[in-house]
């Protein structure tokens, strides 16, 4: 936020396959504000990074598991 206004100053997709794999792809909109943030953006991009994690992990467990009905 820049202000009372907000701002997309980054752009990240994350793409997972069904192996778990996944690929990001980021796009950075304002790097001074993003310079000028750059702790509480980090901070969000470790809470998106242990989302993806999260997600990779169910698929495997969600595999494991339709692995073991065969």
């Amino acid at each position: 936020q820049d202000g009372d206004q907000q701002k997309l100053v980054k752009t990240t997709v994350v793409n997972t396959d069904n192996e778990a794999v996944s690929t990001t792809s980021e796009t950075l909109h304002d790097p001074d504000l993003y310079a000028k943030n750059r702790i509480s953006m980090r901070k969000h991009e470790q809470e998106l990074r242990e989302m993806r994690y999260k997600i990779e992990d169910a698929i495997l467990a969600e595999m494991e598991t339709d692995e073991h009905k065969e």
